[in-house]
């Protein structure tokens, strides 16, 4: 080998060197960091009382259809989920040392989510009710309804489920809603009257627009999302009284009791603490908070 080529290999040996040298520092900084984030983890108040491969994973998969303001939403830079759930989940992440990582699904998909293992919570705004409790568990946390949705020109004639028969109704797949929509339609045809015509939107956003573009004269929704979408619509919407009264729950899987008994201490920590009424009272909807944190709650 002559000279020059072993003058010119120097500097790429040296260069290899200090790779491997700042290579070895930054694996040996990543460990402690690791480690530190794991020993912080461990000091949050139940973060013991969590499944072994949740406090391993540290983090919580939690299945959310994003279009129910205003528990949970897009915010204005496009990507943000903002909204009730969000700041309950920011309050419990606190409480167990672990993320509550969001993933934006269909509603529809969220129980089948849970099922297959997919997901081990479920948070958008969903009613606990004894049908979906043979699927899945309910931590109950908000005193919510079902109301009908119309343009402001309808609000006047459109006011009761009777008043809806013979007309055009959207629904979002999945929702209590539909199973309203499915009794009201058999009471229409027993009173003699036309049964409503019902369309299926995959989402809330569509159903609204629906509405709006006038391919449904009515749409059957939670009560309290839809007062906030009429609300931001310039008049152009109304929500009316709900109809039906009943809770939205936090979902679990239905062997899942571990999960779901250390959150529910964590929900009753930060109700002690008064972040929970604080989060409703930011969104006006303190009225609604609860007393307890009941599991399936639901009569009906």
């Amino acid at each position: 080998m002559s000279i020059s080529a072993i003058s010119l290999r120097k500097p790429a040996i040296a260069a290899l060197a200090l790779a491997a040298v700042v290579g070895l520092t930054a694996c040996g900084g990543s460990a402690t960091a690791g480690s530190s984030a794991t020993a912080d983890a461990a000091k949050a108040p139940l973060f013991s009382q969590l499944p072994q491969d949740i406090q391993s994973a540290g983090t919580i998969k939690v299945a959310s259809n994003v279009e129910y303001p205003p528990f949970e939403s897009i915010d204005k830079d496009g990507k943000t989920i903002v909204g009730i759930d969000r700041e309950l989940a920011d309050a419990v992440e606190k409480q167990l040392g672990v993320t509550l990582a969001f993933d934006n699904i269909a509603f529809d998909a969220i129980i089948p989510g849970l099922a297959s293992g997919r997901y081990s919570m479920g948070m958008s705004a969903m009613s606990d009710t004894k049908e979906r409790q043979k699927q899945v568990s309910f931590l109950d946390y908000f005193k919510a309804g079902a109301g009908i949705m119309t343009t402001k020109a309808n609000a006047d004639k459109l006011k009761s489920l009777d008043d809806l028969c013979g007309t055009k109704v959207g629904i979002v797949k999945g929702t209590t809603e539909d199973a309203d929509a499915t009794a009201q339609s058999g009471k229409c045809e027993a009173a003699g009257k036309a049964p409503l015509a019902v369309t299926i939107y995959a989402g809330q956003n569509q159903a609204v627009l629906a509405l709006q573009s006038e391919r449904v004269d009515a749409f059957l929704v939670d009560s309290t999302s839809g007062s906030v979408v009429a609300a931001e619509s310039n008049g152009e919407l109304a929500m009316g009284k709900a109809y039906e009264e009943g809770y939205f729950g936090i979902v679990f899987p239905k062997e899942s009791t571990q999960l779901m008994t250390a959150v529910q201490k964590a929900m009753e920590q930060i109700k002690a603490d008064g972040s929970y009424e604080a989060i409703l009272a930011k969104y006006k909807m303190d009225d609604h908070a609860v007393d307890t944190f009941t599991v399936n709650g639901a009569t009906k």
